[in-house]
């Protein structure tokens, strides 16, 4: 018997991932293999994995499509339990191998012990598929990671080093046609694929309407393709784009108040972006993560892969004097976030810096954030 969306969001929570087995019936599957193998050809050099909104036509629409049906993008709003969400990343794999890691990178994220409390307590803001058009085991992951820091036996390991074999992991193993959800946390790793052909769908969904605020600040879908899709498809991308400009709205309100050192004007435009009581501090860091972002890049041609459309469009809603003031809003946090010495842990992705990989501010909150702005 087919387990409730309250079973599989406790299995979700509890495991870090949620199976979903014969997604793709044996005649759809066939059309999808035909949309995708037509789109992996197209780049002018092989790719071991391809955007598919960047290479789609109307005659291999479906493959996109599929990123915005009720199994995929339905299906992780009823796991998140928001009514819209939206997909990030519409690749498809073709090669495979990635040592252990989570998906965080404290440089522009929280640090873990922050992202692990708020999914806790206001549930995921995202959550990633992998989805196979052909047999796929090269996916492992270890259950219940997305809860802990490392442990000793992972901190001997490096991402470089591959597939090591780790206590508790486990093989992902899809027959063609079915799909695992996973939050981003978790561990995992991919062994390389070889000669086997591999074509799996990989993407994220992004909450909108949760109860806390997103964990990275990334691109919209886009809708510089929607002429391929069918009109209702072509709709939902149009929405998504509303709704990414909402929330931009909501943080350059955020942002301008902290400017104008408004700590009234900034809790009630905070609590748009995070309308839960609990976990606040960690929306906070990932805007003062935003923050330094758009002052970086601002007017930058840089390639850097934090350069986005979304931080460039942020950015021309400020000036350069208000973005250094802007910085010097967080600067007491950026101190509570920093450490004297370099700071390194394994399987994150980043490398030696001084942001703390775990550890939250201690004795340090919203309304001393705040009071900061007098000093």
């Amino acid at each position: 018997m087919k387990a409730s969306i309250e079973e599989q969001r406790v299995q979700l929570m509890e495991t870090g991932y949620v199976m979903c087995r014969g997604m793709i019936p044996p005649d759809e599957l066939q059309r999808l293999r035909q949309s995708v193998d037509r789109i992996v050809e197209r780049p002018p050099e092989p790719e071991s994995r391809v955007d598919l909104t960047e290479w789609v036509d109307r005659e291999t629409a479906d493959a996109v499509e599929f990123f915005l049906d009720e199994r995929t993008l339905g299906f992780s709003c009823q796991l998140m339990d928001v009514a819209e969400a939206e997909p990030l990343g519409t690749w498809v794999l073709c090669k495979s191998g990635t040592g252990w890691h989570r998906d965080v990178h404290p440089i522009d994220m929280a640090p873990l012990d922050g992202l692990q409390e708020d999914l806790r307590l206001n549930g995921p803001p995202y959550l990633q598929w992998h989805i196979a058009l052909y047999d796929d085991s090269f996916l492992h992951v270890i259950p219940g990671s997305h809860w802990r820091r490392n442990n000793d036996e992972e901190r001997k390991i490096e991402r470089r080093m591959g597939v090591v074999p780790l206590p508790g992991q486990t093989v992902v193993d899809m027959k063609a046609g079915d799909g695992v959800v996973l939050i981003n946390n978790l561990l995992h790793a991919a062994e390389p694929n070889g000669d086997i052909k591999r074509r799996t769908f990989h993407m994220g969904y992004q909450a909108f309407g949760n109860k806390g605020f997103t964990h990275y600040h990334a691109d919209s879908m886009g809708v510089d393709f929607i002429e391929h899709l069918s009109p209702s498809c072509a709709e939902q991308c149009r929405q998504f784009e509303r709704l990414h400009s909402q929330k931009n709205d909501q943080i350059a309100d955020t942002f301008r108040a902290i400017v104008d050192g408004d700590g009234t004007a900034f809790l009630e435009a905070f609590g748009k972006l995070h309308p839960s009581e609990h976990a606040r501090m960690t929306s906070v860091i990932v805007l003062s993560k935003i923050a330094y972002k758009i002052r970086k890049y601002k007017d930058s041609d840089d390639d850097d892969y934090r350069n986005t459309t979304a931080v460039q469009n942020l950015a021309a809603r400020f000036s350069a004097e208000e973005l250094d003031r802007l910085k010097e809003r967080f600067a007491a946090l950026e101190d509570e976030l920093t450490a004297d010495e370099e700071q390194y842990e394994s399987l994150f992705q980043n490398r030696e810096m001084k942001y703390y990989f775990y550890e939250m501010p201690e004795n340090f909150g919203i309304d001393d954030l705040i009071a900061s702005w007098d000093r």
